[in-house]
């Protein structure tokens, strides 16, 4: 029994350290993500309700089919007077003045089985259709646009991870380079106050690493667990870092453009159109409704149970109606309203994509330029240990070295997460 408790938690560990250590690359999570997604999925059920809605006013020319039915006891002269006529079953006694006003308690079964097809309703009912078909299309463009949004955010939360990754890496290096001189350079340090104040010097840089390494942790750490939360899967899963930050972007954010204009001002815009199709349905309220009509009304009582049928045309045309006062009005102001939004959010959209070109470039240029003393630096800082090694140069010159080296880690970390930020805003932009 023991033994094969041992071997179950044997093999129940091996899958956690297994699970724990798989390596997701972008492209595996992503496929995850995209199926889990809120955003998206209530994007997917708002454009199904969109379907269903368009769907139905797309059937408006359908005639409508109903019936309808009584069962009631009365003894109100007129009700019963007619009730009996509808039996077809009047007789003599029914015009004594005295059964006419005083007829006894009776009890009724009536129905009414009818049809209504309509033939021409203002041109409402084909506004409507167009209408929905509007706001259809605005919602297959919002499934994108938070398709866009999602992807995008993923792409910069992963990069972040790759990105701090990296830098921790670096001065985890730096650290155990650092600490090597360190130790036996504190032998009989104090005793020298030049000594004394290098070593110091180099402490306060080792101090300046721990805590930097300590962010960069803080940071990775947080977006392993916002993807793992996301994505429903353990916390401590290991991302690809085999790619830096150009390949990656390269790789997962496309350098051709979709739109114009991003696929939430598109949908917007579907919809501000839909709004002025809203126009044409209230003016409708001011046309006439014209339909044809056919119903059989039946009539069960004491005496019988009989039918009747009737079929025309109806019309139906408000010449005054209060609640119908000023809609007109109200809906071209709410379309002009709209049309200035979509029109100042895509002015909006123009400028932020011209400052976000402009940061691209900056940013592009500086991040090469720091790559390239970043190689300077590292040989630098090996000639420099070197030299201190030897004794030609003193330990507070060392850490000036090694602080720059610090310095530089943390711009070009900084400098490649606002880059990463600028490519992934552009690219929401234009899809």
């Amino acid at each position: 029994m023991k033994k094969a408790l041992l071997i179950m938690f044997l093999f129940a560990a091996a899958n956690s350290f297994a699970e724990a250590e798989a390596v997701k690359c972008f492209d595996e999570i992503w496929q995850i993500f995209y199926q889990k997604s809120y955003l998206i999925q209530a994007a997917r059920d708002e454009q199904e309700s969109s379907s269903l809605a368009f769907d139905r006013a797309n059937r408006h020319w359908f005639p409508r089919a109903f019936i309808s039915g009584q069962v009631f006891s009365t003894d109100d002269p007129g009700q019963i007077f007619f009730n009996n006529l509808g039996q077809r079953s009047i007789t003599p006694v029914d015009f004594v003045p005295s059964s006419l006003n005083n007829p006894k308690k009776e009890i009724y079964q009536v129905g009414t089985i009818g049809l209504q097809l309509p033939l021409y309703e203002g041109g409402s009912k084909v506004a409507q259709s167009s209408m929905m078909e509007l706001i259809l299309q605005a919602r297959v463009l919002e499934i994108e646009a938070r398709k866009t949004k999602e992807y995008a955010e993923l792409v910069k939360r992963y990069g972040e991870v790759l990105i701090s990754s990296k830098s921790a890496d670096d001065l985890v290096n730096l650290k155990e380079q650092l600490s090597k001189i360190m130790t036996p350079y504190q032998v009989g340090a104090k005793s020298s106050p030049v000594g004394y104040s290098g070593l110091l010097g180099l402490k306060a840089v080792h101090h300046r690493i721990l805590g930097l390494m300590a962010k960069f942790r803080l940071q990775i750490e947080s977006d392993k667990f916002w993807i793992a939360k996301k994505v429903d899967i353990n916390a401590s899963w290991t991302p690809d870092l085999s790619s830096n930050l150009a390949t990656y972007l390269e790789k997962n954010l496309e350098n051709t453009f979709s739109h114009s204009n991003s696929s939430l001002l598109m949908a917007n815009l579907l919809e501000v159109n839909a709004l002025g199709k809203m126009r044409e349905v209230e003016q409708a309220r001011f046309l006439p409704q014209i339909g044809l009509f056919a119903q059989n009304n039946l009539y069960n009582g004491a005496r019988d149970f009989q039918n009747s049928q009737m079929f025309g045309i109806n019309l139906t045309w408000d010449l005054f109606n209060n609640d119908s006062y000023g809609r007109i009005a109200e809906t071209r102001a709410k379309y002009r309203g709209a049309e200035a939004k979509i029109a100042a959010a895509r002015q909006d959209e123009m400028i932020a994509h011209n400052n976000l070109a402009a940061s691209k470039a900056v940013l592009e240029e500086n991040i090469k330029l720091l790559s390239d003393t970043d190689t300077l630096l590292k040989e630098q800082t090996i000639n420099a240990m070197k030299l201190f090694k030897s004794g030609l140069i003193s330990a507070l010159q060392l850490s000036e070295v090694i602080n720059r080296r610090v310095d530089l880690t943390e711009n070009k970390s900084n400098s490649e997460n606002q880059y990463l930020e600028v490519m992934t805003n552009i690219y929401q932009i234009h899809h």
